[in-house]
C-alpha cells in the first residue's frame, strides 16, 4: 500500500510544474528573449513613427454667430453647414495655390472635378457647434501644405460665412424706405397745417372761440380734414420710431464675432500604444521562444540517448 502512495506522489511532483527551473530555463535564455524583444521593440518603433508622421495637425479658430432678423425681412440666414455645397465656394477655398497643389497631388487627374473638390476639401475642414452653447462654432482644419495657407483656409471661410451676413443692407434699405415714407408724411402734415391755417383765416365763427375751442370745432366741422391730420401725424410718430430703433441696431451689425485666434492643435496619433504593444509583444514571443528552444534542445538530449 505504501508502494502505491510513494509511485502516486513521484508521479503528482513530475507533473508539477518547478518554478525555478522556469526561472533556470529564462535565464539560460535570457540573450533569445533580449534579442527578440529589441528586434519587436525597432519593429513597433518604426511602426509608430511611420504612423506619427502619417497623423495629421490641426489649425483651430473659435467664432460666434449671433443672429436675429430683428424683425426685419430678407435678412439671410447664416449657415455653417452649405457653404461647401456651393460650388463657387469650393473653387474660392481652392485659389489657394499650396491648398489647390495637395489636391491635384492627392487626386488622380481622371478624378479632379468639382465633386472631387467639395469632398477634399470636406474632409479637411470640419465645423462643429457648441453643445452648451449652438452659437459658437469651432473651425478645424487639418494642415496640409503648411500653417500660412491653412490660416487662409480658414479666413476665406470666415469671409465666405461674413458675406451671407446681409443684416447691414437690410438696415441701410429699410432706412431709406422709412425715410422716403418719413419725408412725405412731414410734408402731407404740413399740408394739412396749411389747409387748418386756411381755415382759421376764412372762418369766422372761430374768431369768437376760446383757444381750446376752435380744434374741438375743426374736428366736428372737418372731420375728414381731422381724420387725415390724425393718421398722418400717426404714421409720422410711427416711421420716427423704426428710424430710432433701426439706429439703435449699428452696433449689431457685426453678426460674426471671431473669440479666439487660429491656433494650432498637434493631432493624436497611436504611437506611444504600438510601441508599447510591440514591447509587450516582443517579451511574450522572446519567453515562447526560450521555452521552445528549451524544448527542442530537451527532445535532441532524448533523440541521442
Amino acid at each position: 500500500m505504501s508502494k502505491e502512495l510513494k509511485v502516486m506522489e513521484t508521479k503528482q511532483y513530475d507533473d508539477e510544474i518547478d518554478l525555478y527551473e522556469l526561472i533556470e530555463i529564462l535565464v539560460r535564455h535570457k540573450w533569445n528573449i533580449v534579442l527578440t524583444t529589441i528586434l519587436c521593440t525597432l519593429l513597433s518603433l518604426g511602426g509608430a513613427l511611420y504612423v506619427r508622421s502619417k497623423t495629421p495637425n490641426y489649425l483651430m479658430k473659435s467664432i460666434l454667430i449671433q443672429q436675429d432678423s430683428y424683425g426685419l425681412k430678407g435678412v439671410n440666414k447664416i449657415d455653417t453647414n452649405t457653404i461647401l455645397l456651393q460650388d463657387k465656394n469650393v473653387e474660392r477655398i481652392l485659389e489657394i495655390e499650396p491648398i489647390k497643389a495637395e489636391y491635384l497631388a492627392k487626386i488622380p487627374k481622371e478624378q479632379q472635378n468639382i465633386a472631387s473638390e467639395r469632398k477634399f476639401l470636406q474632409e479637411i475642414i470640419t465645423i462643429s457647434k457648441n453643445d452648451k452653447n449652438p452659437e459658437e462654432i469651432l473651425i478645424k482644419t487639418e494642415i496640409l501644405a503648411d500653417e500660412n495657407s491653412t490660416s487662409d483656409v480658414i479666413n476665406t471661410y470666415i469671409d465666405i460665412l461674413r458675406e451671407q451676413d446681409n443684416l447691414a443692407d437690410v438696415i441701410r434699405k429699410e432706412k431709406a424706405l422709412k425715410s422716403e415714407s418719413l419725408e412725405k408724411t412731414r410734408l402731407e402734415v404740413e399740408n394739412i397745417q396749411n389747409e387748418v391755417l386756411d381755415i382759421f383765416k376764412k372762418d369766422s365763427d372761430l374768431r369768437a372761440l376760446k383757444p381750446e375751442e376752435k380744434m374741438n370745432y375743426i374736428a366736428s366741422k372737418y372731420p375728414d380734414l381731422n381724420l387725415r391730420k390724425s393718421e398722418q401725424e400717426k404714421y409720422y410718430n410711427t416711421y420716427v420710431n423704426d428710424l430710432v430703433k433701426l439706429d439703435s441696431l449699428n452696433d449689431k451689425v457685426d453678426i460674426i464675432k471671431e473669440t479666439t485666434d487660429i491656433y494650432f492643435v498637434k493631432g493624436q496619433s497611436k504611437a506611444k500604444l504600438i510601441l508599447a504593444v510591440g514591447i509587450v509583444m516582443g517579451l511574450f514571443l522572446g519567453i515562447m521562444v526560450a521555452f521552445l528552444k528549451e524544448f527542442i534542445d530537451g527532445y535532441k538530449r532524448r533523440y541521442k540517448k
